[in-house]
């Protein structure tokens, strides 16, 4: 008997190359929601620093100049947490499209899988009953023969 053969298995084949780059696509965009988190985590210690260096300075007394120097960096900071925040909030929701591509992409390739499996089981099924017939007749002609010798 010949061994099973998937018809479809280059399909098969090109459903689980596509499910490998749907999970690539996922996992970087995993590590850039991860980047901006700590890039926010970052700046947020910046900003406590600084507003503390600050306090500092004012109680032992600074210039106006100097004043706003720091005040103005600490603006720039704040207003960078904010991109950062607002872009993290883009990043999610890429992050959560890429996870529904990722998962439909497993879904077709379990699909095509669980095709080829029945498949499978039924050619295999298919051939025990031919083997089950082949040797059920090779049975019968030694019954046959053996009560021929008889008579």
């Amino acid at each position: 008997m010949k061994r099973f053969e998937f018809k479809l298995q280059p399909l098969l084949n090109y459903r689980e190359y596509l499910e490998r780059i749907a999970q690539q696509n996922t996992a970087r965009a995993n590590m850039a929601v991860k980047a901006c988190e700590e890039q926010i985590t970052h700046l947020k210690q910046t900003y406590d620093q600084k507003a503390k260096k600050i306090d500092a300075l004012v109680t032992k007394g600074v210039g106006a100049s100097e004043f706003r120097q720091h005040h103005y960096y600490l603006d720039m900071v704040e207003s960078r947490i904010k991109e950062e925040t607002s872009r993290k909030i883009e990043l999610d929701k890429g992050l959560k499209e890429k996870l529904l591509e990722l998962k439909k992409k497993s879904v077709d390739k379990k699909v095509m899988e669980l095709y080829r499996e029945r498949l499978k089981t039924e050619y295999t099924q298919d051939v025990m009953k031919i083997e089950q017939k082949e040797l059920d007749e090779i049975s019968f002609i030694k019954t046959a023969r053996t009560r021929s010798d008889e008579i």
